[in-house]
């Protein structure tokens, strides 16, 4: 399912109700998703207001937030600054949203930057959990296929191992899941990447914005002109979370070839056994 919003507003007691449809129709009450948008609305208002204690209300526990360039906040260091926040948020545009249970994706734009939020389901209501910004470029995405690097170079993390120990079944599915898209990567196999990413999947960073056909065409497209690709940089850290058939990752990576390191979410999510990729979004840190 995915609502589409053109900007926030608040008109009295609605918190933008009317900015949110589904096929154009207004969604029922007891939705999942339409729970998370109004979450996601009453977060905008709160801090359109400086309200501190409405906005801790909606942010989780183990909130983080990652802006353009590139600092990371936790809970209690973004609610020290709630005025940064609500500057990040005001202007957004052509948000998209997709439920998958448990976690809500919140795509969307301001200006020259890319937004991605995660929001998780919690007993007590939905609450934000990941908050990343990511820089689009001026001059447009460019992605064309890239020679390898030289032959016979190993790739092992993050390729054949991580820097994690996965504390369940559903992280260790997760971890498993995306070191395979990682080999798929390296070597260029778009049979098998197809099968370990979700319908719904983006593919998100400062030199890319894909959806899964898009980047299993640049995938092909690799493997065509050089039958072969290159490893991934490598995790230094990261951390899991479970919520039911869903797992959020986060991980900070090593300089690329652009000599920058990266902090970066996925979500990761069980579909009929199988666990696939959802969403990779990363941006530069320095």
């Amino acid at each position: 399912m995915k609502f589409l919003i053109t900007k926030l507003v608040v008109i009295g007691a609605m918190v933008g109700m009317a900015m949110f449809t589904r096929a154009g129709a207004p969604l029922p009450a007891a939705d999942d998703e339409q729970a998370a948008v109004q979450a996601h609305q009453a977060l905008t208002q709160a801090l359109a207001k400086g309200d501190k204690t409405a906005a801790g209300q909606l942010l989780d526990a183990q909130f983080e937030w990652t802006d353009v360039q590139g600092k990371t906040r936790s809970k209690t260091e973004t609610l020290e600054n709630l005025a940064a926040l609500a500057s990040d948020l005001s202007g957004e545009a052509n948000v998209e949203t997709h439920n998958f249970g448990q976690v809500e994706r919140f795509v969307g734009t301001r200006q020259n930057t890319r937004l991605v939020h995660l929001w998780v389901k919690r007993p007590e209501g939905w609450r934000a959990f990941a908050f990343l910004d990511v820089p689009i470029p001026a001059a447009g995405y460019k992605n064309p296929p890239t020679p390898p690097l030289a032959k016979g170079l190993d790739c092992i993390n993050p390729c054949k191992e991580l820097p994690f120990k996965p504390a369940n079944a559903a992280q260790e599915g997760a971890m498993k899941a995306w070191l395979g898209t990682k080999i798929d990567e390296w070597h260029a196999i778009p049979d098998d990447w197809v099968k370990r990413v979700h319908e719904a999947s983006l593919a998100i960073s400062p030199t890319m914005y894909m959806n899964k056909t898009e980047r299993l065409a640049m995938l092909v497209k690799q493997k065509e002109t050089y039958g072969d690709g290159a490893p991934s940089p490598a995790v230094d850290t990261m951390q899991m979370y479970d919520f039911g058939n869903a797992v959020i990752m986060r991980s900070v990576h090593a300089p690329g070839p652009n000599g920058k390191r990266a902090r970066a979410i996925r979500l990761f999510v069980n579909e009929g056994g199988v666990w696939k990729i959802a969403v990779s979004a990363q941006t530069n840190i320095g």
